[in-house]
């Protein structure tokens, strides 16, 4: 097998265990692929700032105090 399979196998293999993994996979190692999936999910998220989220956020957390 040349790098360049090994290299598609690898990236296969982390695509599968980060979308199915934590249905396929027991529940100590399907919790880690859940919570690979959400930091990436939030990483992601955050690369997209959204304007209007952040005065929500800012009006909600001003409510909450005063």
């Amino acid at each position: 097998m040349t790098i360049k399979g090994l290299i598609k196998l690898s990236f296969a293999i982390s695509l599968i265990y980060i979308t199915a993994g934590d249905k396929m996979l027991p529940q100590v190692y399907g919790n880690k692929s859940l919570e690979v999936r959400s930091n990436i999910n939030e990483y992601l998220i955050s690369l997209f700032p959204n304007n209007k989220l952040e005065t929500l956020k800012r009006e909600r957390f001003t409510t909450i105090k005063g």
